[in-house]
């Protein structure tokens, strides 16, 4: 089903790779679970395969949106944000695992493959996750969901700064645009439905941060003969491992049993990430980065409509007014270089 591996060199004109270096920089994924990891080489999907990617979309989309109000559910039950995420990596890490064992896919414990599984976990996994489940009672789900268009941009704009991709004026007015609509949420006096949310809201801007990270780790740091599933499943694995330290650090491992305040809802949020996770997979290969990319937005659009319509959440022009500006940098991003022709 998956076919090639990732390039080490040498430009490559097939769609997904660019830059100097021809490196195919991982594709966003928005999810809290961390759905951005590099797959092997995916082709644009003929017209055939039109609407089994539209589908595609709006299914992964629409699974990464829910996770934001069931986070929200969960946490009004009384469940603390590490317990949460801890049991939400650790679950779907083993279903996953499962998953490569029976595809025939080795998940090998070598030094290079178990770094890879460490760092990438941390970054795509195990911070991004933390940092949603603590600014979610304070942000609500729809403001939580904004920032998670940012991660195109981001990733541009470090794959750029270590080289491994080459700007152009389309993607750099993206960037640009990005910034002024994250400045527009967190700037102007009443853009917050309280000033105090001013700091909760930049920690929120991590979440992104964290995983434009993992996604340009990821495409200098796959190991050889990788197989998706599998480094999916120690990626998630490798979070579980970090949430765990903290859990110990902390003393908060007293707090897993409050996991029983809402078990039907962890098990949810469990085969909710698994699942995405396969979907995420499929659409990758029939699509294509670029058209994966698009994810954010209906997962952003789902955030929004749950927290407006489920929990009364209101949000001023100014959050409406920056979600639209970073959509149009994220688009920008996506296409820069066929805007710049």
């Amino acid at each position: 089903m998956f076919r090639g591996q990732p390039l080490h060199g040498g430009a490559d004109p097939r769609p997904g790779f660019s830059g100097r270096s021809g490196r195919r920089l991982a594709p966003w994924s928005p999810d809290p679970a961390g759905l951005t990891l590099t797959l092997p080489s995916a082709t644009v999907p003929p017209a055939s395969r039109g609407a089994e990617s539209l589908a595609l979309l709006l299914l992964v989309g629409g699974l990464i949106g829910v996770i934001f109000p069931v986070t929200k559910i969960a946490q009004a039950a009384g469940v603390p944000p590490l317990p949460w995420a801890f049991s939400m990596m650790l679950g779907a890490g083993v279903i996953l695992a499962g998953m490569a064992r029976f595809k025939r896919q080795p998940m090998p414990l070598t030094g290079r493959y178990l770094r890879y599984f460490a760092v990438s976990g941390l970054l795509s996994m195990a911070l991004p996750n933390v940092v949603l489940f603590f600014v979610m009672p304070w942000l609500g789900a729809g403001l939580s969901a904004v920032v998670y268009t940012l991660p195109p941009i981001l990733t541009l704009l470090m794959a750029v700064a270590v080289r491994i991709e080459k700007p152009d004026r389309g993607r750099v007015a993206g960037i640009l645009l990005g910034f002024v609509g994250a400045l527009m949420i967190v700037g102007p006096r009443g853009s917050l439905p309280s000033p105090d949310l001013a700091g909760w809201m930049a920690l929120a801007f991590v979440m992104p941060a964290a995983v434009a990270a993992g996604n340009v780790y990821r495409t200098v740091a796959w190991p050889p003969g990788g197989q998706p599933v599998a480094l999916a499943a120690g990626t998630m694995l490798g979070g579980a491992g970090w949430v765990l330290l903290a859990l110990l650090a902390t003393g908060a491992v007293a707090d897993l049993p409050a996991l029983g305040l809402a078990p039907w809802l962890a098990l949810l949020q469990i085969a909710v990430t698994a699942l995405t996770y396969v979907l995420y997979f499929r659409l990758q290969v029939v699509a294509g980065p670029v058209y994966l990319s698009q994810i954010g937005y209906v997962a952003t659009s789902v955030g929004l409509g749950t927290g407006t319509l489920l929990f009364g959440e209101r949000y001023s022009p100014w959050v409406w007014g920056g979600a639209a500006v970073i959509v149009l940098g994220v688009l920008l991003v996506s296409f820069g270089r066929r805007f710049a022709r």
